[in-house]
C-alpha cells in the first residue's frame, strides 16, 4: 500500500480498479469526496449506501420498511424476515421507524442494504452508534459480504475502527491519505532508540507528565504517527516508540496484537473471528471496545495464551 495525494485517486486505485475494500479515518469533506468518486465509478454494479443523513420512512414500521425494500430488490418477503433476525430487530418489528433509537436505525439501514447483496457498499461512520453487541452483528455481515466479493468503502471512523474491518485502512493528514501499517511492512519510525527498562510509562496530560503503572493501561494505540496509552477511555500521548513499549510492557502481560496496537491481555474479554483472516479482540472495559488482531499474530497469541 502506498500513500495517495487525493481521496479520488485512492478510491480509483484501490476500490474501483483494484477491487479492494478501503476504510478511511478522514474528515467529513474527504468522506463526501470519496462517496462522489465511488458514485461516479459504480456503473451498473449494485451499490448500497449507509449515510449519516439517512432518515428512513418514519411512518413505516420496521417490518413494512424491510418488506418494501425486499420488493425493490426483487426478493421474497422471507428475506425481510431474515434481515430482521440477523440484525437483532425482531423485537422491534412493529415499531415505527420514527421511534427507533440511533443504534436501531443504524441496524435497520444495514438490514436494508443486506437485501440487495451489493457489489459496492459505501458507509459513513458505520460503527459510530453501535453497542458492542450490535457492532458484532454489523462486522459479521461486512465479513460475510467481503468474503462474497463486495467492495466496501467506509469513511469517517477512527483508525481503530477502520482496522476492525477487512480491507486496507488509511488515515488523512493535510489532504493526503497514508496507509496504516500492516504485517510485513517496515515501520516508518526512524532508528529505534536505545532500550529503556522502566516500570512506569511516561505520557503527557496537558503540560504535565504522568507516570502510568502498566496495570492501569488498557492498550497502546499508534495513530497518525503518535503513540497513545489508553486508560479508562482517555488517550495519553507518549514519546516512546511502539518497539520500546512492546519491549517494556510484554513483561506485564501485554501483547503486540497488530502493528499499531499493544493490548493488555488481562483486559481482553473475548476473541471474535469474522473471516478466515479477520480477528478482533473485545475488551472488558466499560465501552467494550474492539481492537484488531492481525492474522500474522493470531497464531502466536493462541500459542502464548492457550486459547483456541
Amino acid at each position: 500500500m502506498a500513500e495517495c495525494a487525493t481521496v479520488e485517486a485512492l478510491v480509483e486505485r484501490e476500490a474501483v480498479q483494484g477491487g479492494r475494500s478501503l476504510h478511511l479515518e478522514c474528515s467529513r469533506e474527504c468522506g463526501r469526496r470519496a462517496r462522489r468518486a465511488l458514485q461516479q465509478a459504480q456503473g451498473a454494479r449494485r451499490a448500497a449506501y449507509f449515510l449519516e443523513e439517512d432518515g428512513g420512512f418514519d411512518r413505516d414500521t420496521v417490518r413494512s420498511y424491510l418488506r418494501f425494500f425486499a420488493r425493490l430488490a426483487q426478493m421474497p418477503p422471507a428475506e425481510g424476515e431474515r434481515a430482521l433476525d440477523h440484525f437483532g430487530l425482531r423485537d422491534h418489528s412493529r415499531t415505527l421507524v420514527s421511534r427507533l433509537s440511533a443504534e436501531q436505525k443504524a441496524l435497520l439501514a444495514f438490514a436494508r442494504m443486506s437485501l440487495f447483496s451489493p457489489e459496492l457498499c459505501f458507509c459513513e461512520r458505520p460503527l459510530a452508534d453501535l453497542s458492542p453487541e450490535s457492532r458484532s452483528l454489523v462486522l459479521a455481515w461486512i465479513a460475510e459480504r467481503f468474503e462474497a466479493g463486495t467492495v466496501f468503502v467506509t469513511v469517517g471512523q477512527p483508525l481503530r475502527e477502520a482496522l476492525l474491518m477487512p480491507g486496507s485502512a488509511y488515515w488523512e493528514e493535510e489532504g493526503r491519505l497514508f496507509p496504516a501499517q500492516v504485517e510485513g511492512e517496515e515501520p516508518d519510525d526512524g532508528p529505534v532508540p536505545d532500550e529503556v527498562r522502566v516500570c512506569k510509562i511516561a505520557v503527557r496530560a496537558g503540560t504535565a507528565t504522568l507516570l502510568l503503572d502498566p496495570r492501569e493501561i488498557d492498550f497502546i494505540e499508534s495513530a497518525n504517527r503518535v503513540n497513545y496509552a489508553s486508560v479508562r477511555g482517555e488517550l495519553y500521548p507518549t514519546a516512546l516508540s511502539m518497539d520500546q513499549l512492546d519491549e517494556q510492557l510484554s513483561r506485564f502481560g501485554f501483547f503486540r496484537c497488530h502493528r499499531s496496537f499493544i493490548v493488555n491481555v488481562q483486559k481482553v474479554a473475548r476473541v471474535e473471528r469474522f473471516t478466515r483472516n479477520t480477528f478482533n479482540l473485545v475488551l472488558s472495559d466499560a465501552n467494550r471496545r474492539s481492537l484488531p488482531l492481525s492474522k500474522g499474530r493470531a497464531e502466536e497469541m493462541r500459542e502464548r495464551f492457550g486459547w483456541k
